[in-house]
């Protein structure tokens, strides 16, 4: 894993390789999107090296032969990846930092698809933001676990994909992992010498169901059995015991957010679906509008984004979950549409339970297994017809 993270990013800078596979996460660059990322991308470089041998021997290696590489791309500025205080701390327990990474600012995506050694593999998302659409024909893979959408669905015929409706991206990559090891005899190899792979994958799937929670209600039978899976490679005997204190210290180190502005905190974890703005916070909403110059905060990325509407969406694990969400727009017309559309969608319903808001429209969300993919929906259909 050392010779990897140390090779791979002077390998890209340098220009050093016969081909590039950028394994890219989504824009919010959660754990989930981070590691799914991260993982692919050292495992197709061990299939790589594994299953197809190198191209040159090192008694025939001259200085025009190279190799491919295969980089994972975390799609957040360098600068804002302290923000993701989860994925930093994750990343940092297996001494993987953010020197060993590649992040979106890093590299021109448009410069290196237009040197036709490139393509690129999605994963935790199947849809491009907008700044990607000129990657769509480049797209060979996709890895995901939200509901499939094909209104932008502009990939090749060929591109392979695995969607399927889980807790977490982590639990496909695994399975993708393990699938394709299987082919060659291979079983749990990957898994077995790279062991701070296994431990983000197991660490992430956890965190994400919020240790099976029946409450949140966001796990599978899927996700069940790759964790059994992951925990019989890594040898936990404790298992319950070692899962809980796996997400204790995720979901505190992704609460760790009492030294960031407002305008942090919205780019903590955020996704714009056309000119609607949606950033997930990991404390309730009305903590988060009780910070000073929350709404100019709000405000001023709207505009910078050139976005029309903002929705809010919070969260808040201790002692018992709770979820709340608010609408606001400079447009009061707009938001007072898409608070009573969010009200009225039931495809499933988020029971929103309405409080007074100044500046904005505020709910208690009553439906705690509604996360922001279940939002995507609605989100979709109201761009649809009603900015129509």
């Amino acid at each position: 894993m050392e010779e990897y993270f140390a090779s791979t990013p002077s390998k890209l800078k340098t220009n050093d390789y016969s081909s590039i596979t950028l394994v890219l996460g989504n824009e919010s660059c959660d754990l989930d999107s981070a590691v799914s990322a991260i993982v692919y991308a050292v495992f197709l470089h061990w299939q790589h090296n594994t299953f197809k041998g190198k191209v040159c021997t090192a008694s025939k290696r001259t200085d025009d032969c190279k190799e491919d590489i295969f980089v994972p791309i975390l799609d957040v500025n360098r600068e804002d990846f302290p923000l993701k205080t989860e994925v930093v701390f994750a990343l940092a327990g297996h001494e993987i930092y953010d020197k060993d990474l590649v992040f979106s600012n890093d590299i021109d995506m448009t410069k290196l698809m237009s040197e036709g050694k490139a393509k690129v593999t999605l994963v935790d998302h199947h849809t491009l933001a907008s700044k990607y659409n000129h990657l769509a024909p480049y797209v060979t893979e996709i890895i995901d676990h939200r509901p499939l959408d094909r209104t932008y669905w502009t990939y090749n015929e060929d591109v392979r994909s695995t969607i399927e409706l889980v807790g977490s991206c982590c639990t496909l990559v695994a399975q993708r992992i393990r699938d394709l090891s299987a082919l060659v005899g291979l079983n749990g190899e990957f898994f077995t010498l790279y062991p701070d792979m296994t431990d983000l994958l197991y660490s992430c799937i956890v965190l994400d169901t919020v240790n099976f929670s029946k409450e949140v209600n966001k796990a599978t039978q899927h996700d069940v059995e790759i964790v059994n899976f992951l925990e019989d490679l890594l040898n936990i005997d404790q298992r319950e015991e070692q899962r809980k204190a796996k997400v204790d210290r995720l979901l505190e180190a992704r609460r760790n957010v009492s030294q960031l502005t407002a305008a942090q905190l919205l780019r903590k974890d955020l996704k714009i679906f056309e000119d609607i703005l949606v950033p997930s916070f990991p404390v309730l909403v009305k903590e988060f509008l009780s910070k000073p110059d929350s709404l100019e905060a709000v405000t001023e990325a709207l505009s910078s984004r050139k976005c029309s509407l903002g929705l809010l969406l919070g969260m808040d694990l201790r002692g018992g979950h709770q979820r709340d969400c608010a609408v606001i727009s400079p447009d009061d017309k707009l938001a007072k549409a898409f608070a009573i559309f969010l009200q009225e969608w039931s495809s499933p319903s988020f029971e929103l339970v309405s409080e007074l808001g100044v500046n904005h429209y505020y709910f208690k969300q009553m439906n705690l297994s509604a996360f922001r993919k279940q939002y995507v929906p609605a989100i979709t259909e109201f761009l649809y017809y009603y900015k129509e």
